[in-house]
């Protein structure tokens, strides 16, 4: 395989939020490159306290963005409210805790949203009341935010397929292992793959199926198997889903028969793709997501403008490529 090193978001000049206020046009920058940078010459302001909802706290991922958001916090003094439902389908529950932060007081927001309509209100509520919110990763349905850190998920979902299709040959069957319906990042990773599967006249889709979990995700993955035995490749859109799949496809011992592409990078994912069961990873930046997002927040309440939207990188790995630099400083953001 072609060992593909994927910058989806080209480094575009990152415009300030009074001329930038289209969530479809994201402005995109190099953020590995970006300095440590939280409120640069000023002094530790230990009032200052910063929200941070996330999806779900059972889940590494947003464990790494916290990492991230706690670095920047450490850096200006304060203090990081880490907060989320248990499960990512607890739209209410992540509500009531955004609200229960704008009651707090709190200086910013950070926020994961579940949902893009459930969490348009609570965000316009914190920006009326002077709070404000940084968007991160999934969008919601309003512009009245301070500004938004996303994947371009679309295109990152197309590098899946065309990575998976490359591996198989751009032959045969595919199935898309993803998150519940309704999450607007994984709903565009899901969009982007069926986009690049039209590329492949023979590739063929399954349904894609929505799970709520690595239980769930493993449990439909033996169930396509056994459907389909000549199944040739799994893409799965979040990290519970890559390693449900990657089970099912242990437990089916069809390591060699099926490729499998997936989202993100937490330790199990690294071990899959380690032992040659995961076949490639496309890599976010949630790290980079929370220090830049805690950055933002501190410059847009010292007053200073903003950057409306911002893309971070992706990187794809494979066990060919994993230790290079580039690749293992994004794989290992606080190093191994």
């Amino acid at each position: 395989m072609k060992k593909i090193i994927a910058i989806l978001a080209a480094c575009l000049l990152v415009v300030g939020m009074g001329a930038c206020n289209n969530k479809n046009e994201p402005d995109k920058k190099n953020t590995q490159d970006e300095g440590t940078g939280v409120a640069k010459g000023s002094e530790k302001d230990e009032s200052l306290t910063f929200g941070l909802v996330v999806m779900s706290t059972n889940s590494d991922y947003w464990l790494t963005l916290k990492d991230g958001a706690q670095e920047a916090v450490d850096k200006v003094g304060g203090e990081l409210v880490f907060t989320g439902p248990a499960d990512n389908n607890d739209i209410q529950g992540q509500v009531t805790l955004v609200e229960n932060l704008i009651n707090s007081n709190v200086d910013a927001i950070l926020l994961t949203p579940l949902d893009s309509d459930a969490l348009a209100a609570p965000v316009e509520k914190a920006m009326d009341a002077g709070i404000p919110v940084i968007v991160i990763d999934s969008e919601v349905s309003t512009d009245n935010f301070t500004s938004f850190i996303a994947t371009d998920n679309v295109a990152g979902g197309k590098l899946a397929m065309d990575t998976l299709a490359e591996l198989m040959g751009e032959e045969g069957k595919v199935a898309i292992i993803n998150a519940l319906a309704g999450i607007p990042s994984n709903d565009n990773r899901g969009i982007g793959a069926e986009e690049g599967a039209k590329d492949y006249e023979k590739i063929s889709l399954l349904p894609q199926q929505h799970c709520l979990d690595q239980a769930e995700a493993l449990t439909n993955t033996e169930n396509i198997i056994t459907g389909n035995p000549d199944l040739k490749g799994i893409f799965a859109t979040f990290n519970r889903g890559a390693i449900g799949a990657a089970q099912a496809v242990k437990s089916k011992e069809k390591q060699d028969d099926i490729k499998i592409v997936a989202y993100d990078a937490d330790a199990d994912e690294i071990k899959l793709l380690e032992e040659g069961v995961i076949d490639a990873l496309v890599v976010q930046q949630p790290y980079e997501m929370g220090r830049l997002g805690i950055e933002y927040a501190l410059k847009a309440i010292n007053g200073e403008e903003v950057p409306k939207n911002i893309a971070p990188d992706v990187i794809l790995a494979t066990k060919e490529n994993m230790n290079d630099e580039e690749i293992s400083k994004v794989l290992y953001p606080k190093g191994k």
